[in-house]
């Protein structure tokens, strides 16, 4: 299980990406910010809405020069259905890692192994593959999308600001 300050190992996994099952390498990432959020299970509404409001802001992890991800112990099947039956999710361009056989969400640390699903991780990794950012809620308290983007601004601000510190609820607008 990760901790703050480790280096992250990157892997490979099936997804589910651009209408298409793949397999995805995140060592094809390397350089960039990983934003990683684990959920419990397809087919269920905190999930699907956690993960329409992440994709409102995909263009922008993008172009701060960050990658989402979602992976969930889904087969990789039962994203692509999920997909394909929920319209909503039509504008999710991050891949959705599956991660079927639990080894992915149990190095984050967010598997269940008395329910067999993950609970809801945030994890951010910075360019230099150091987990700079761990959160996990229970099955039941959906995330606040824009509070993870705030939150990787502000790791990304540190990060690009060595000696600089972000106060109590910081906000970009503070800095400029």
């Amino acid at each position: 299980m990760y901790k703050v300050g480790d280096k992250f190992c990157y892997f490979k996994t099936k997804a589910y990406h651009n209408k298409e099952i793949k397999e995805v390498n995140l060592e094809d990432y390397k350089g960039k910010w990983l934003i990683i959020v684990s959920h419990p299970a397809a087919f269920t509404g905190v999930c699907q809405n956690e993960l329409i409001e992440l994709a409102k802001d995909q263009d922008e992890y993008k172009k701060l020069g960050a990658q989402l991800f979602s992976v969930s112990t889904d087969s990789v099947y039962t994203l692509k259905a999920w997909v394909e039956n929920t319209p909503e999710m039509s504008n999710i361009a991050f891949p959705m890692l599956s991660d079927s056989n639990h080894s992915i969400t149990c190095k984050l640390g967010t598997y269940d192994e008395n329910t067999g699903l993950s609970r809801r991780g945030t994890i951010i990794v910075n360019p230099d593959g150091v987990v700079v950012h761990i959160s996990i809620n229970d099955y039941f308290v959906g995330r606040n999308t824009k509070e993870i983007l705030r939150t990787f601004k502000a790791c990304k601000y540190v990060y690009d600001n060595p000696g600089k510190v972000c106060m109590p609820n910081w906000d970009e607008e503070l800095v400029k």
